[in-house]
């Protein structure tokens, strides 16, 4: 069996599993590197022209709903060198609020794949949950929808877009200094 995408270029079957495991081994690594604070790794696996984009979330009616907008309000509208300055920042010792630090956890999942418009590039949906926890007894769980557009690079791929799409509205923590 084969699989058309918008590209008109055909995968088989195991072409499309074996992508589907690199992207996944793509995003496991990338969620350690989160984890682990290991923001060098991270700024690696970005690409230079990188898009990241958190819109923040309206409940409106049905019929009163719009498609997001970078021009709306936003959690994140970032490129690679402001998310590069957000990191600086953590180190510079202003960041009081990360001191001490808290702890992370991420976790990607309903990973779907498949050929981008342009050659290697590759869209990829998918789901993250992300566990926060810091001091004693401040938890909170962050949960969204990520739309990537990875680009093939040194035999792996580097993040091109992502439009992260919250399920929450209000943003119960007291800060968002967290990556998704």
């Amino acid at each position: 069996m084969t699989t058309t995408t918008n590209t008109q270029t055909k995968m088989t079957d195991t072409d499309q599993m074996l992508l589907w495991y690199k992207v996944n081994q793509f995003y496991n690594q990338e969620a350690r590197a989160l984890d682990d604070e290991d923001y060098e790794t991270w700024f690696s696996m970005l690409a230079e022209d990188l898009q990241y984009w958190m819109p923040a979330r309206e409940s409106v009616f049905r019929k009163d709903e719009k498609p997001d907008s970078t021009s709306n309000m936003n959690h994140y509208n970032e490129t690679l060198p402001s998310l590069q300055l957000r990191v600086a920042r953590l180190h510079s010792g202003a960041a009081w609020a990360e001191d001490p630090r808290t702890r992370y956890r991420h976790i990607v999942s309903n990973v779907e794949v498949e050929l981008g418009d342009a050659a290697g590039e590759i869209k990829v949906r998918s789901n993250t949950l992300v566990y926060r926890s810091r001091l004693e007894r401040k938890e909170y769980w962050l949960l969204a929808k990520r739309d990537d557009l990875l680009r093939e690079a040194d035999g792996s791929f580097k993040v091109a877009k992502r439009k992260i799409t919250p399920d929450f509205t209000s943003l119960l923590s007291k800060n968002l200094n967290v990556f998704l």
